[in-house]
């Protein structure tokens, strides 16, 4: 049989093969995977995705949940929890559970089967379970919170403490006090010493038939928790930074198989500060916040036996506590452990805790306890470091190869009592370690008086990051931080005489996210770019966006915005952005304004409305890539308040102008200075007003929209009303028609960040936008596409000029001059820099807002939900001429949405896959209007599962149902 006719017969028998069962995976509720523990007093949501082995046009017809409280009752007819029965729908997310109420503690144990387009059933899903939370502070079962001493007797010691510390605090920097010391002079110099970190522990009996336990703690600032003598979980950091004083998240492990059936068990904490009770006097005042307070702990284990007999152990005044070996640790100054310190087997069962004293029973508000749902922060892969440098005096240095957030996990081998210091910098004045460094930076260094010090100084961040270790002298030692990390690429290790530095590895440490995407194509700027923006997320997602992971570590909120579509993209960011939102949410004041930071002290309150415009562009974010109408109705109040609030900052006598403080952010200057600070100007010569009223009428703009969407449907035509008396305003304090340009409220030439902004936010008027757009993209390109523009701007910039000229767009993503994405790429970066001269943090989050740009503009996919919360996805790449290829993926909540395309010849070849349950618009572009375009070898139009539409100029649109096509442009004809 020749090779022909054997295709044709394999064709043949595909064709009559019967078409395979529609199946389920994923199953996933409130976007957990199982076992995950959920605390809402609302019915859980359950999603998966469906499994049509890439069938064209598969549609889910109908589905059935079942859920029960175990695996044996999960079937129909049995199940106790919900049955719903054949649902008539092709829903398969945000679908609300059905059961009666959950109560706390309880396991619920569920599938799902669904029928396809012509009614056939396909198998039950995988069983999935999920827990329920401790849902009411009197489910606590009597735990109470618990700490070292009384909070009486640490609060005047605190205070004592902040009287003789705070008189002597600098004015500058974001450290007001031992700005410039070593950890060992600042811990030398605390007389009386801080506290150190307390250990705390418990011994109790399991009974012999214990089938499940779980425990349910809180160590606040941060904890780490043993039984037994063996750690539960590999989280660190935990828990998440929160207003503690309003909302305290627990976190939930199953530790049935850490525990001694019939015996004595043991528990043990260690209770770090975190940024409950931050030591370092900084400059946004965390050290004085509402929640302040010495370390403390709740915790609850729930051990359940074959009959349903429940037995708990929580805290309260049995429990036992003293001081452990972390002597000192704050976020910001570093952490000290004295290796001397160490009691063995505190952590288990026997030790001899006679001399230890009981723990203080503390006052916290027991209603702000919440299950901590998004993912915990653990360690990463470490990196190997590329050098190693042994100086002659004793200090080793290391370069890792790759700025990092984590900390340096050390080997030593030493005497007892030798002392090891640790320190961490991203960019060191030492031209032995970075070669041709900027002269401004030695010129900043030089005026340090420690001259240790400024031999490993980092210019750029004003911050002296470090740990440090004495030894307890018995053979090979390895430490690591545990309640402080470091933004950084090199290492300098300073120790004591016969100390011995056996290995250095860099652990990267961030909120453990899962994977949702991937981007690459034919150019290398172009990759390194994402694998910088991807790099630098992770840096800096801590249990809430940071800006930075050395000099701020802060959720600066436009930060945050700025690269919500990017984070999308690239991780799962569902639960995430949920719980941050709520951070930002508690900073609301009683006039309805927000922080710029979140969680904040409050110093920032009201001061702005253009950086906490977040409270309503990540929201409706979350609804466009995940369907998420529940949390715009729970923060719709405070959207509308934050909105009444920006009234305020109207300037009476003056439309259209605004109180702002926070303007175009780190706007560049013309060339980098010798100075080189002066390359970046905080505050754009153009003003930053300009910026608050382009913002105020964006989120009326969005508000308007998210009450659509909550049915608030009375508050549209109000918001649009009001959005359109701010948009004339905005004209005619800003348009100059005659030049077809947009000018701030100070006196400058053409800019071209005010200008993007306005066409970005549609503020221009309908007579004047081909005007402002070709004098914006004549502009643009007269200054070789260079991003002369800040944060704001970059990202206006970068999200409306694809949409109007695609190679105009990759010309300012690439090109290699000052300043722009591509500078950073020549001058060695491998994170994104805050401004584009490096002369600030270089490992900032904004720029990475560029990830987004390759896959909705070069990959094309596009993703949002419309008005009846059904997805909408759009295929239509951007083949530039800098590209002989691009692909992207995007894990949708429906599944995987793919897009490749890649040049053949003349001709353009799109490979394309969207998932089961949706239906995608393409848009390919067309070399001239009428080239023929196939799919799968057949005319496009005609091909199975294609609908032609219509052409847009050179551009052919289709709507295609699920699936997988190959679509070819024929250039060549």
């Amino acid at each position: 049989m020749n090779i022909r006719v054997m295709c044709m017969a394999v064709v043949a028998v595909w064709l009559w093969l019967p078409v395979q069962a529609m199946k389920v995976n994923n199953l996933r509720c409130e976007y957990l995977d199982a076992g995950g523990c959920v605390h809402t007093t609302l019915p859980p949501r359950l999603s998966w995705t469906l499994d049509a082995a890439n069938q064209r046009g598969a549609v889910q017809s109908a589905y059935q949940i079942l859920a029960a409280s175990s695996p044996e009752k999960l079937k129909p007819g049995s199940a106790d929890l919900w049955d719903s029965g054949k649902v008539p729908s092709a829903a398969t997310c945000q679908i609300e559970f059905g059961g009666r109420p959950l109560d706390s503690f309880e396991t619920c144990y569920w599938t799902v089967r669904v029928w396809d387009k012509d009614g056939k059933p396909g198998p039950w899903g995988k069983t999935s379970w999920w827990t329920t939370g401790i849902l009411c502070p009197d489910d606590w079962n009597g735990a109470r919170w618990i700490a070292f001493k009384p909070t009486g007797r640490w609060a005047s010691e605190w205070a004592a403490h902040k009287s003789r510390e705070l008189p002597h605090m600098g004015t500058s920097g974001p450290i007001r006090s031992y700005q410039e010391l070593d950890l060992w002079e600042i811990f030398d110099s605390v007389k009386p010493s801080y506290d150190a970190a307390p250990l705390l522990r418990k011994e109790f009996e399991v009974p012999s038939g214990i089938k499940s336990a779980k425990l349910y703690i809180c160590g606040l600032g941060y904890f780490e928790a043993w039984i037994n003598g063996c750690r539960v979980g590999n989280d660190v950091l935990n828990p998440a930074w929160t207003a503690f004083d309003n909302t305290s998240l627990y976190c939930t492990y199953d530790v049935t198989g850490m525990l001694n059936k019939g015996a004595v068990n043991a528990i043990g904490v260690m209770l770090g500060r975190g940024q409950l009770n931050p030591l370092c006097n900084d400059a946004w005042g965390l050290y004085k916040s509402s929640w302040v307070s010495q370390p403390k702990l709740i915790a609850l284990l729930r051990m359940v036996d074959g009959d349903g007999n429940v037995t708990y152990t929580v805290t309260d005044s049995s429990w036992k506590t003293a001081e452990g070996p972390v002597v000192f640790d704050d976020t910001r100054l570093g952490e000290i452990y004295d290796a001397r310190r160490e009691q063995p087997g505190w952590d288990s069962p026997r030790f001899d805790d006679t001399d230890w004293t009981a723990a203080s029973i503390v006052n916290w508000p027991m209603s702000a306890l919440k299950a901590q749902m998004l993912p915990p922060i653990r360690r990463q892969e470490p990196y190997v470091p590329v050098r190693r440098i042994d100086r002659p005096d004793g200090v080793t240095l290391f370069d890792i190869g790759q700025n990092i957030a984590g900390w340096a996990r050390v080997r030593v081998k030493g005497p007892r009592g030798a002392r090891v210091l640790v320190e961490y910098c991203e960019l060191p004045s030492d031209t032995v370690l970075v070669k041709n460094l900027h002269p401004a930076r030695l010129q900043m260094s030089a005026a340090v008086a420690d001259r240790h010090y400024a031999s490993f100084h980092d210019a750029t961040t004003e911050v002296r990051q470090q740990n440090a270790y004495i030894l307890k002298g018995s053979g090979v030692e390895e430490f690591e931080c545990r309640f402080s990390y470091k933004g950084f690429q090199f290492v300098r290790i300073t120790a004591d005489t016969g100390v011995v530095v056996l290995r250095v590895d860099g652990v990267p440490v961030h909120t453990d996210l899962r994977p949702a995407g991937m981007f690459e194509c034919s150019d290398t700027v172009a990759n390194r770019l994402q694998r910088m923006a991807r790099i630098t997320m992770l840096n800096n997602m801590m249990g809430l966006p940071t800006d930075c992971p050395h000099r701020e570590k802060q959720g600066w909120t436009a930060d945050g915005y700025f690269t919500t579509e990017a984070a999308i993209y690239n991780f799962d960011m569902a639960q995430f952005y949920a719980k941050w939102m709520r951070d930002l949410t508690a900073t609301q004041t009683v006039s309805g304004g927000l922080c710029t930071v979140a969680p904040s002290t409050g110093y920032d309150a009201d001061v702005s409305i253009t950086w906490p415009a977040a409270m309503l562009y990540i929201p409706a974010s979350l609804y466009d890539f995940y369907g998420d109408r529940r949390l715009l109705k729970e923060l719709y109040e405070p959207m509308r308040r934050f909105a009444e609030h920006a009234r305020s900052h109207e300037i009476k006598g003056k439309p259209g102008h605004m109180a702002e403080v926070l303007g175009d952010w780190v706007s560049p200057a013309d060339s980098i200075l010798p100075s080189l600070r002066g390359s970046s100007i905080l505050a754009p010569p153009e003003g930053v007003i300009t910026y608050a009223a382009s913002t105020y009428y964006s989120i009326l703009r969005h508000l308007s929209r998210i009450a659509s969407l909550t049915g608030m449907e009375r508050d549209t035509a109000y918001y649009n009303d009001w959005a359109a008396r701010v948009k004339r305003d905005f004209n005619a304090a800003y348009l100059n028609s005659d030049e077809a340009a947009y000018y701030g409220d100070r006196p400058t030439g053409y800019r071209l960040a005010p200008n993007v902004v306005a066409l970005y936010e549609k503020l221009v008027p309908d007579s004047m936008s081909d005007a402002v757009k070709t004098k914006f993209l004549k502009e643009l390109a007269s200054g070789g596409y260079k991003m002369k523009t800040g944060f704001l701007g970059t990202r206006a910039m970068m999200k409306w000029l694809p949409e109007h000229d695609a190679e105009a767009a990759w010309r300012a993503a690439t090109q290699p001059e000052y300043p722009g994405w591509g500078y950073m790429v020549a001058n060695g970066a491998n994170t994104m820099w805050e401004d584009w001269a490096a002369c600030a943090s270089i490992n900032h989050m904004p720029y990475c807002l560029i990830s987004e740009y390759f896959y909705r503009h070069l990959a094309g996919i596009k993703i949002a939900h419309n008005n009846t919360g059904s997805p909408e996805i759009e295929i239509s790449p951007s083949t530039v001429d800098g590209l002989q290829w691009a692909y992207g993926l995007y894990n949708s909540m429906y599944g995987p949405v793919e897009s490749r395309w890649q040049r053949e010849g003349a001709d353009v070849v799109f490979n394309i896959t969207v998932p089961p349950n949706c239906t995608a618009i393409v848009k390919l572009p067309l070399a001239v209007d009428g080239t023929r375009v196939t799919e799968s070898g057949t005319d496009a139009a005609r091909a199975q599962g294609v609908a032609y539409v219509g052409n847009s100029g050179t551009t052919a649109i289709y709507r295609i149902v699920s699936g997988k096509y190959r679509f070819r442009i024929h250039n060549a004809n």
